[in-house]
């Protein structure tokens, strides 16, 4: 059973458009199949920032406000993570101790440091973007950043025997990481022929609109082809 893509937002965001709460780990966990279509949901939010603080402030005060703007939209949950992340792996030297400290509520000057760096990385980053691909990089980040997590659950063993993310582990194969490549690579494909046929030609033209529905139609039904002939799709329509 596929899971309400609402479900993926209220976890991803703290966006919440349902009276009732969450309920259990399973719930979402069965709903990461959307979490890539989340991240283009939190990159279009991040654009319109962008379109509309470009009118009366600076660069440099945009690129801020981008930062602080994700920050928002997603209630740090992903800093939080990054921070129990860095005070585990770099504050012990066995396994076992490690996992210990990422439960520890308490944050430790690794965990500090860690979320100062990737802050000011994600400044440079949006300071350094050439104007002609800031769209798609603003849009493009939070979807392939959420497309990475379902990569990560998926290639690497879990560390403990039982926690939050062994449900994820659990539901993630094989539906819903197919249909989650999906959203991605069309999502990637059509922005990246957009931004190649706009430097070329100087901007989109209704040519190049139908240009990138044809391309796009393309992966797609290559993608189907390749997870139907490894048996994916069957998969899919059983659960």
């Amino acid at each position: 059973m596929i899971a309400h893509p609402l479900v993926a937002l209220e976890f991803l965001t703290r966006i919440r458009v349902r009276p009732t709460p969450l309920g259990d780990l399973r719930r979402v966990a069965d709903a990461q199949l959307w979490f890539p279509t989340v991240g283009l949901l939190i990159g279009l939010a991040l654009l319109l920032v962008d379109r509309a603080a470009m009118r009366a402030l600076p660069q440099p005060a945009v690129d801020v406000l981008i930062v602080v703007a994700l920050v928002a939209i997603t209630g740090a949950l992903h800093l939080d993570g990054l921070a129990d992340a860095a005070d585990g792996l770099f504050g012990a030297y066995t396994p076992e101790r490690r996992l210990a400290i990422m439960r520890d509520a308490h944050a430790g000057t690794y965990a500090i440091v860690a979320i100062v760096c990737v802050l000011a990385l994600k400044w440079a980053g949006l300071a350094s973007l050439p104007g002609e691909v800031r769209v798609e990089a603003i849009l493009l980040a939070p979807c392939l950043a959420r497309f990475g997590m379902l990569v990560a659950i998926g290639a690497f063993p879990y560390a403990r025997a039982e926690g939050a993310g062994v449900a994820f582990r659990d539901a993630l194969w094989p539906a819903q990481f197919s249909f989650a490549t999906a959203v991605t690579v069309v999502a990637a494909v059509a922005l990246a022929f957009g931004a190649f046929a706009s430097r070329l030609a100087g901007g989109m033209t209704g040519d190049l609109y139908g240009a990138t529905v044809e391309i796009s139609e393309a992966f797609v039904l290559l993608f189907i082809a390749a997870t139907a002939n490894r048996g994916w799709l069957d998969a899919w329509a059983l659960a």
